[in-house]
């Protein structure tokens, strides 16, 4: 008999963001793959996660009781993997914990952006995060990441063989994001929008995502289109660690009466808020995959994204591309997204070619075969 044990804490998270997402959908998948020669599989959480329904034979849900409200992993996680150590161990999060017996190990290290652009993190969070991956790459027999950018990058900066990394791309569900009209436009009254007068972009609001550099860009958009330009900037999210510098950047636009955060916005919500809008424009300075580019495909609207290696392979040409620092072929971009209406409908029917090439249901089936070759 195999055992595999799987930190899936993060599903106890009220607000599930990207590495949250990621254990769910590929859990979600992961389940419905039969267990093969005695195969158990145990779930580690700190608490109930009712999202993932009745498990199947051979899947254990094992609640880890814990009172403090930090240190789970790498107290009472450790605790059990002393304890009860099973065969093999996957962090879908690539923090592995403290203590534990002599098991095989497999991590999914999403990206090294702490590495690519330190600027926009706390010293204190570089230090953390360099620190486990250190720890996940030293006791790893295999790493899951999720891009051929991100197995570049771990190769390049950390020198690992490229044989112990498998890339396991994320998806999403173009189901998910199919709205009808109606459902949209009660969205779109809410938030107080119209449909096709407004750019959108979802996410923390905070320099980490180039936010800054998209409020400049956009000021210079609506100062070249003149007076009487409908085009609103949509920001879907809440603010980050650099909220005051943000919120004082955006009062001091001439064009601040139509920047919008609209803080957190909810699941059932944002198809018809994307579908509303005439492009996404995604400006990160650095993404280890960039799921946001499928939603912006799901949802049937144009993209505009950053010149980076993570957009390039997932968008493909179903995008258009201007440089993280080039103001100039950004406000190109949207000035040719707003005035070309055959360039939109070529980039929607392109984006909706490439969504097939990313399915949940392949990351599942390449995650299972990593687990089960260590």
């Amino acid at each position: 008999m195999k055992t595999y044990g799987i930190d899936v804490n993060a599903l106890t998270r009220a607000r599930k963001t990207g590495t949250e997402r990621y254990v769910f959908e590929l859990l979600k998948e992961m389940i419905k793959t039969p267990l093969q020669n005695e195969e158990r599989v145990v779930l580690y959480s700190s608490a109930l996660i009712p999202e993932l329904g009745t498990l199947p034979n051979g899947w254990i849900l094992k609640i880890l009781d814990w009172k403090l409200k930090k240190a789970w992993t790498h107290a009472r996680l450790s605790w059990e993997l002393l304890t009860r150590t099973p065969d093999v161990f996957f962090s879908p999060a690539h923090e592995i914990p403290l203590f534990h017996r002599r098991t095989k190990f497999v991590s999914t290290v999403h990206d090294v952006a702490f590495r690519i652009v330190p600027e926009v993190y706390s010293k204190k969070s570089v230090k953390r995060q360099e620190w486990a991956v250190a720890r996940a790459l030293k006791l790893d027999q295999k790493i899951i990441t999720i891009s051929e950018t991100s197995k570049n990058d771990l190769v390049n900066l950390y020198h690992v063989a490229p044989e112990r990394i498998a890339i396991t791309p994320l998806a999403v569900h173009p189901e998910a994001f199919a709205t009808v009209e109606a459902d949209k436009q009660n969205v779109l009254d809410k938030y107080r929008l119209n449909a096709g007068l407004y750019f959108v972009t979802v996410g923390r609001v905070e320099k980490k995502k180039n936010i800054p550099f998209l409020l400049s860009t956009f000021e210079a958009f609506k100062r070249d289109r003149g007076i009487g330009d409908p085009y609103q900037l949509v920001l879907a999210g809440t603010f980050g660690e650099d909220a005051k510098e943000i919120q004082a950047q955006i009062e001091k636009l001439v064009c601040k009466d139509v920047v919008r955060v609209l803080g957190y916005v909810p699941d059932a919500e944002l198809p018809g808020l994307l579908a509303g809008a005439v492009a996404y424009v995604f400006p990160t300075r650095y993404e280890g995959f960039g799921i946001p580019a499928l939603e912006a495909m799901a949802s049937r609207i144009p993209l505009i994204a950053s010149d980076i290696p993570a957009l390039r392979e997932v968008a493909g040409d179903a995008a258009l591309f201007a440089g993280v620092e080039d103001a100039g072929a950004w406000i190109e971009a949207m000035q040719k997204i707003v005035d070309n209406e055959s360039l939109r409908a070529d980039l929607v029917l392109k984006g909706a070619q490439r969504l097939h090439d990313f399915s949940w249901v392949e990351t599942a089936k390449k995650t299972w075969e990593v687990l089960r070759s260590v």
